[in-house]
């Protein structure tokens, strides 16, 4: 999306913090921790000089005690040993301990919540809410799923500190959910040398930030196997992405894979591996190599071969991540209807046949399609610019696409409303709000999708358009890692509109 210079005067932001729980701050060390949205004080503290004793029951034990490995980890970096789960018996250790279970595996996770009730959402602590109780002698974590007590768990060590040699935490009950359920980040990750920073975001960060889910676009950074002219000399393997697959489980992390479709097929005077290796899939096959005069290059929505090929590409990085969906991109496409077989065509007609070619093929294998949304959007209706919405007829196709794709709406420049998100989840369509490289744009558009109270909205995505190594670089701490035009406010831009999908809150 951003990474053109045409940028727009919505751009061209103050990058003003919005004052969240969740500090704004670009080093790392200075993020606060999220205030729990219950917190019952009573007096005294659990206080320990030495190691407590770890128990969890056999559901917090699932998958080799994934939920609860944050408390393990922090444990043994806080008394310099090595600390391990042991499984919960009947009886209740002398020692100071931490207890950590499902909430209908014992009852006094059941007294917990019971005593919370009221504090509660309707549907009480769902699938990623926990409760903490605090007493001197001892903690009870409890969730109704293991996402819930690895979101406690995180919060247990950030309540701990950082201070070598003991834990000192204060007596009370508390309880936090997340205000609203998807908060993800959408990367660039194409070459086998991202990697390491992929497993950065999702080890370390992810859980800092509430993180759920992470967009890793690809496109066509692969060692491919089916089409073998369009891999990728440095691309991801099947098995970088076995690994990132399964360090992201144990996290409570989703990866989404995704291609850019359609559009986006060219960048200044470089064309993409698509139609360089199958230039009959070009939609402007006359243009000079260069691609002068244009913004990008796009494939040709009416050319039979094109989705099946495509499809062929998204079914490898889903059968490598073991997705559950895919990431269609699809945005900024300004070239349709130029081919001899398009001429003519309407604009809107054209892009839902992309999308719904697209969508038969990963509906197939039950696979949910997401894109971006700029294209559905009219830019005359919502006084979005023609990089947000569209200027070339493309908007019709909102009603000719099916309403179980989930629109991605992207808006970087600030603003108090954002219509489009509004007119697409009227639609009937999951809408995910995504913002960038301000705190003040991503705090306002993620407090508007929660202010509209829509169903449809899910949650509050983080785009980057940055090399993933600077994003990890800015996440740890380094302010010179991101300081071009595209990037200055990106650190402050993930951890404010996060933050505020979590807390629901400035």
């Amino acid at each position: 999306m951003i990474q053109s210079d045409r940028v727009q005067d919505a751009f061209r932001t103050m990058f003003v913090m919005v004052g969240l729980v969740v500090a704004g701050a670009t080093n790392a060390q200075e993020v606060a921790t999220l205030t729990p949205k219950v917190v019952v004080s009573e007096a005294g503290a659990f206080h320990c000089d030495n190691v407590p004793v770890l128990l969890a029951t056999r559901g917090a034990m699932a998958d080799g005690a994934a939920a609860i490995q944050p408390l393990q980890a922090m444990l043994t970096r806080k008394f310099s040993t090595q600390v391990d789960v042991k499984p919960a018996g009947r009886s209740i250790p002398v020692a100071p301990f931490i207890l950590a279970g499902l909430s209908n595996e014992r009852a006094s996770f059941k007294d917990l919540v019971r005593r919370l009730h009221d504090k509660l959402p309707k549907d009480g602590l769902g699938d990623e809410g926990y409760a903490l109780e605090v007493a001197a002698d001892h903690v009870f974590l409890t969730a109704a799923r293991p996402a819930g007590l690895f979101r406690g768990a995180t919060a247990l060590v950030e309540m701990a500190g950082k201070q070598a040699g003991s834990i000192n935490l204060k007596a009370g009950e508390y309880a936090d959910w997340p205000t609203i359920g998807w908060r993800g980040m959408h990367i660039m990750a194409s070459t086998h040398a991202s990697v390491p920073a992929i497993e950065a975001i999702i080890t370390k960060y992810a859980p800092e930030l509430r993180l759920n889910r992470l967009i890793l676009e690809v496109d066509y950074g692969f060692a491919f196997r089916s089409h073998p002219e369009m891999a990728a000399a440095d691309g991801l393997t099947v098995e970088d992405c076995r690994h990132i697959a399964s360090v992201a489980r144990t996290h409570f992390v989703e990866i989404i894979p995704s291609i850019n479709c359609l559009g986006h097929q060219s960048w200044a005077k470089k064309t993409g591996t698509l139609l360089t290796a199958h230039p009959e899939f070009d939609e402007t096959p006359a243009l000079p190599p260069d691609n002068p005069g244009i913004y990008c290059r796009s494939w040709c929505p009416s050319n039979p071969d094109v989705a099946p090929f495509v499809g062929d590409l998204m079914d490898e990085l889903i059968a490598a991540f073991g997705a559950t969906s895919f990431h269609c991109g699809m945005d900024e496409v300004f070239i349709l209807g130029e081919c001899p077989r398009c001429k003519g065509k309407d604009n809107a007609e054209l892009f839902a046949r992309a999308v719904n070619d697209l969508h038969a093929h990963l509906a197939k294998h039950k696979i949910g399609m997401m894109i971006w949304g700029d294209r559905l959007i009219d830019s005359a209706a919502t006084g979005n610019s023609k990089w947000e919405a569209s200027a070339n007829g493309t908007a019709p196709a909102i009603t000719r696409i099916p309403k179980d794709i989930v629109l991605c709406d992207w808006h970087y420049g600030k603003a108090q409303d954002f219509p489009s998100v509004k007119v697409l989840s009227d639609a009937g369509f999951q809408v995910w709000p995504s913002g960038w490289n301000s705190a003040e744009n991503a705090g306002q558009l993620a407090l508007y999708g929660l202010r509209i109270g829509s169903p449809h909205l899910v949650g509050y995505l983080a785009t980057t358009w940055a090399g993933v190594d600077g994003v990890v670089a800015g996440l740890g701490g380094d302010q010179t890692a991101n300081t071009g035009r595209n990037g200055s406010g990106l650190i402050a831009g993930i951890r404010t509109g996060l933050g505020v999908a979590w807390s629901g809150k400035q």
